[in-house]
């Protein structure tokens, strides 16, 4: 039996992957560049003021975007039996709950405090590995 590599994909999938890494690496140091000079007092107030803003919306738009896939794995596990559906309900809390602390995050302003929200978003992430690995080792089998 050979099994299937993660990594084993098309030129045109690696150029476009390439592709999509340059134009999200090319935004961020764009935006890096545009907030790293402040001039005054007023200026720095003003940026963090802004940085603030697109902190917390970008927060709630992540956790809109885990509530996306929670939902999408629930109505799969409706869809389901046995082991799949319980893996699918499985995602499905985890991404909930990976969402739910984003807007706990917003309030609190930092995912490392206090120490519960780390540990809460340390378990959803070690879930969501767990989960992937589980998915890649049932697809790679021929």
């Amino acid at each position: 039996m050979s099994k299937k590599s993660i990594w084993a994909m098309t030129p045109g999938a690696w150029v476009r992957l390439s592709i999509f890494l340059s134009v999200v690496a090319s935004f961020w140091l764009g935006v890096w560049l545009s907030f790293a000079n402040v001039d005054s007092p007023e200026k720095a107030a003003a940026t963090a003021g802004i940085l603030q803003a697109i902190y917390e919306r970008g927060n709630y738009i992540e956790a809109g975007i885990w509530g996306i896939f929670a939902l999408t794995f629930g109505v799969r596990a409706a869809r389901e039996s046995g082991g799949d559906r319980l893996r699918s309900v499985g995602a499905a809390l985890t991404f909930f709950f990976f969402g739910l602390s984003d807007i706990v995050e917003v309030w609190t302003g930092a995912w490392w405090r206090p120490w519960w929200l780390f540990l809460w978003k340390a378990s959803c992430v070690t879930s969501m590995v767990s989960l992937l690995i589980a998915y890649l080792r049932r697809s790679t089998r021929i």
